[in-house]
Parts: C-alpha cells; structure tokens; sequence
C-alpha cells in the first residue's frame, strides 16, 4: 500500500481533496515508454515480459486447429459408421420382404 494511502483522511475538504489527488496521481506509473523503445536503454522484449511470442501463439494456433481436425474427423468417422450400419439394417430389411 503507498504512503498516501496509508494516511488518514482530514476534516478540513481542501486537505482531503488534495489527499485524493495525492492518492491518484500516487497510482499513476511515471512517464517511462521512451527508454523502453527499441532503440532505447533499456528495450522490452516480450520473453523479458513473460508475455506470450508470435512463435508460441503459432505453435498453440496449430496445435488447436490439428486437435480440432481429430475431433471433427473422429466424429465423422462415427457418424458414417452410423448411418453404413442404418442402410445395411435396410437393406436387410428389403432382402427379407423381397424373398417373403
């Protein structure tokens, strides 16, 4: 918890308007995206980070879309084994009105 947070809040309005102020100008981060840049001090990779690379969001994109094509194509395979079986059912059932 930062200092200005941590002090109580005053009577008077002037003073705790100015501990608010304090409060959020404490929570604001101070001006430093230029020194980040590519080409400055102290540059911001995303491993650096821990955030996520356009390498590793491939190989999760690839490696979803493959379990994806399984999984469709496993319940293809299970709905066509369905349906051969329902016409071999029917054409048992023809075979035996056709010699009654």
């Amino acid at each position: 918890m930062s200092k200005a947070r941590r002090i109580s809040r005053a009577r008077d309005k002037r003073a705790d308007m100015q501990l608010q102020e304090n409060i959020r100008s404490s929570d604001k981060p101070t001006p430093h995206a230029d020194t980040h840049a590519q080409s400055g001090n102290d540059t911001v990779t995303p491993s650096s980070i821990g955030a996520e690379t356009p390498a590793a969001a491939q190989v999760k994109a690839d490696t979803a879309k493959s379990e994806a094509i399984s999984s469709a194509n496993g319940y293809t395979d299970t709905e066509v084994a369905n349906l051969q079986q329902q016409i071999d059912d029917l054409e048992a059932r023809v075979t035996a009105l056709e010699n009654a």
